[in-house]
Order: structure tokens, then C-alpha cells, then sequence
């Protein structure tokens, strides 16, 4: 018995698909900071987030390999976002122009440009840090730990502890940037 020959066509399909899905899963956190960053109600996010992952999926012939997904994907979300506003335009009391939201989400962009690098020099950046910081940071960032516990744990007042935090954030920016700027990444700067 043969089996028939596998069609070409099919088989560029499922590989296209593939790398959709692989761009799609690896920039997930990226497109929902983005969504954050034009709209901070994080429940309104996470379902703006899935009808993006949606209409992408539902549009994904259209991306041209090797072009820049992050790019793309952000219209989507962007689109996403401006049909969810206007959706709840009736409820809200508050909701943003479309022009405002178009310079909103022209800002977030840029923003989101260099967030893996930012992330590389952030990790590399918390290896440096001495076995005390990353115990801290770790016990109140990443497990959600408040001061005021954290320090009963260790013997520290909570004014020590924000003072510590603050010391090693600022040390961490200053870390991050100068590996960024090794690198030749644009350091932005907080408008006054």
C-alpha cells in the first residue's frame, strides 16, 4: 500500500504556523505590558490580550516572515484595545480619545523597543548583586513578601528595608544602563 505524497503546499502551511505560534508564545509578555501601558485595568488586559491572540491567529497568513513581529502584533493589539474601549465607551466613566490612545500606543512602542535587551542586562545585572540583595529582592519582589513581615524575618525595620530597596533598584538601573549602553542601546531618559 502507498501512502500519497505529502502536498508541499500543507507542509509550508504547518511550518508557517509553527513559527507564528513559537513569535506569538515568546512575545506574550511583551503585547500584554503594551496592552497594560495603554490600559491599566488588568482583568480588561488579560481579555484584550486573548482577542489579540485571536484576531492575530485569525490573520496569521498575513505576516511576512522575517519582517518584525513585535511591530506587528502591537497593531493588532493596539486595534484590540481601541475595540475594547469603545465597547465599554456606555460603562466607563472615563475613556480615553482615539487620538490620545495613538499617541499613547505610539509611546509604548518605543518603549517596549529595547525590553529584551532591558531584560538580559536586568538578569546579568542581579548576578552581581551580593547574596544578601538577591535574598532580599527575591524574598520581596518575586514571592510578594511585605516589608513590614520581611523585616520581623530578618531584624531590620521597615524604614531600613525601603532604604536597602531603593539602594539596590538605583544600583540596578545604573547597571542595566551602562550594559546597555556597552551594547549600544539608547538610554532612555524620564521626561522632567
Amino acid at each position: 500500500m502507498s501512502f500519497p505524497a505529502p502536498d508541499p503546499d500543507e507542509s509550508a502551511q504547518g511550518s508557517q504556523d509553527n513559527e507564528i505560534m513559537r513569535l506569538l508564545t515568546a512575545h506574550q509578555g511583551m503585547i500584554y505590558a503594551y496592552i497594560l501601558s495603554v490600559h491599566p485595568n488588568r482583568v480588561a488586559a488579560q481579555d484584550i490580550l486573548q482577542e489579540t491572540n485571536m484576531a492575530i491567529w485569525q490573520k496569521r497568513n498575513l505576516f511576512e516572515p522575517g519582517t518584525n513581529f513585535k511591530a506587528w502584533s502591537f497593531r493588532f493589539a493596539h486595534f484590540q484595545t481601541l475595540a475594547h474601549l469603545k465597547r465599554v465607551k456606555n460603562r466607563d466613566w472615563l475613556v480615553f480619545s482615539e487620538k490620545l490612545m495613538e499617541a499613547m500606543s505610539e509611546e509604548a512602542c518605543e518603549a517596549f523597543d529595547d525590553f529584551n535587551e532591558r531584560g538580559v542586562a536586568l538578569k546579568n545585572c542581579l548576578t552581581k548583586l551580593s547574596n544578601t540583595d538577591q535574598d532580599l529582592i527575591r524574598s520581596h519582589y518575586q514571592s510578594g513578601m511585605p516589608l513590614a513581615e520581611l523585616g520581623s524575618r530578618i531584624g531590620r525595620t521597615h524604614a531600613a528595608l525601603k532604604q536597602a530597596l531603593f539602594r539596590i533598584r538605583r544600583n540596578l538601573r545604573s547597571c542595566i544602563e551602562r550594559q546597555l549602553a556597552r551594547e549600544g542601546h539608547p538610554i532612555p531618559r524620564p521626561n522632567p
